[in-house]
Parts: structure tokens; C-alpha cells; sequence
């Protein structure tokens, strides 16, 4: 679950063309721990999921929603 997690934040992230220091920004942790998040470094309480997908304009739900494919899909974003 937790790697269908941190792909869905960075894969909406990058079409929503935000870097990781906007939307760290936005839910007021650092730059750092939302990289650790996307990474799989660590896991992000419930309140900062909630943070999260306001700031990135979808559900909770859509973040923790598995997308087919997901787990072979790599995802490269630049702004």
C-alpha cells in the first residue's frame, strides 16, 4: 500500500508540474521529508495524506488509490 503511496503523490505532483519544494511548501514540512516520502523512506501520518492531496487538489482517496501498473512504473518529472 505504502508504495502505491508515494508513487500516486509524485506522479500527481509532476502533472500538476510542482517541484518537491512547492508542495513541501504548501503542507509546511521540508523539502527533505516529502523527498523521504516519495522515496519510501518514510511514511506520512494520515493528517499530512490529507494535507497532501488538498494542496496537490484531489482526494485522499486518489492518493491511496492503486493505479494498474503502478509498481512496474517508474516516473521521471522535471519541471
Amino acid at each position: 500500500m505504502f508504495f502505491v503511496i508515494k508513487l500516486t503523490i509524485k506522479r500527481i505532483r509532476c502533472e500538476k508540474k510542482m517541484t518537491q519544494r512547492e508542495l513541501a511548501l504548501a503542507v509546511g514540512i521540508t523539502r527533505e521529508y516529502l523527498s523521504a516520502v516519495e522515496n519510501g523512506q518514510k511514511v506520512p501520518s494520515l493528517a499530512l495524506l490529507g494535507s497532501i492531496a488538498i494542496a496537490l487538489g484531489v482526494s485522499a482517496t486518489e492518493l491511496l488509490s492503486e493505479q494498474p501498473g503502478a509498481a512496474n512504473r517508474s516516473i521521471d518529472c522535471k519541471k
